[in-house]
């Protein structure tokens, strides 16, 4: 039955059930391990994909990669922004961040894993991208070098742990606001395992300064070994002035209350 389904994967073709199918077949190894370049369905640019990963896979045989997320960078950014990319991986975002900003705008991207940033500027090069900034950097509160713990043979080589700090690669942690030197900020993508709360400490001086729309990943149990409070994130900037949203399959949902949040991609927008 799976083989009956695979040649609809392969074409990309879209059919109710296509995600949990395409889970299926990945979590039992259906695809073949190969290193693809590929054209994402929406985006004006090329990305090389390995399909024994996560990413890769979905990116090849879905034609896409969080695609609910892509419906709110195409709603909330426009051709100038300058944004800052908070855990690049292998560029999917990045890429096409720098095709909804164009020529005129600016993508300053930060990953810190260097299985990654190998791919991130592979694939930079490979579309022939200028106005593309890379930092192989983690932004945090404080300026330090750890050694985490990265399973870069793992289907998702971009997850890593900053908190279990016994690991063999090394990483550099800078505090945003001292390095980032720009005229302005307009969008900020925040998805660092966790650590997320750390790098919004680190840019609370930008984020004040220019009030930029950010997109954040939250998740319950890694932010439990932060130790802060389950609201920390938006108590910090909730009174700068913004609003949150949840981002869901058929669109974002406005978040009332902090208590018993699930976890999910959160987006704050400043009110006009």
């Amino acid at each position: 039955m799976l083989q009956f389904f695979y040649k609809f994967i392969l074409k990309r073709s879209f059919f109710k059930g296509q995600h949990r199918l395409f889970n299926l077949l990945f979590k039992n190894n259906k695809f073949k391990k190969q290193k693809v370049v590929v054209k994402p369905l929406l985006g004006n640019f090329q990305i090389g994909c390995d399909t024994s990963t996560w990413i890769g896979a979905r990116i090849v045989y879905l034609g896409d990669y969080e695609p609910e997320l892509k419906k709110v960078f195409q709603t909330h950014i426009e051709a100038d922004y300058t944004i800052l990319d908070v855990g690049a991986n292998i560029g999917f975002h990045t890429l096409f961040f720098r095709d909804l900003v164009g020529k005129k705008g600016k993508v300053i991207a930060f990953e810190p894993i260097p299985l990654n940033f190998e791919s991130l500027n592979r694939n930079i090069a490979l579309n022939g991208f200028k106005n593309i900034e890379v930092h192989q950097i983690a932004l945090s509160n404080k300026n330090e070098t750890i050694s985490i713990v990265a399973d870069v043979n793992s289907t998702n080589p971009g997850s890593f742990n900053l908190f279990d700090q016994n690991g063999d690669i090394t990483v550099t942690c800078r505090i945003g606001d001292e390095i980032i030197i720009t005229e302005k900020v307009d969008f900020i993508k925040i998805d660092v395992e966790g650590y997320e709360s750390f790098v919004i400490d680190g840019l609370m001086k930008t984020i004040t300064k220019f009030k930029p729309k950010i997109i954040f990943e939250y998740d319950n149990n890694y932010h439990k070994k932060t130790g802060l409070p389950a609201n920390y994130i938006f108590s910090k900037i909730e009174p700068l002035g913004y609003h949150f949203f949840m981002v869901e399959l058929s669109g974002v949902k406005k978040i009332t209350t902090f208590e018993n949040l699930r976890s999910g991609n959160i987006v704050a927008i400043p009110y006009d």
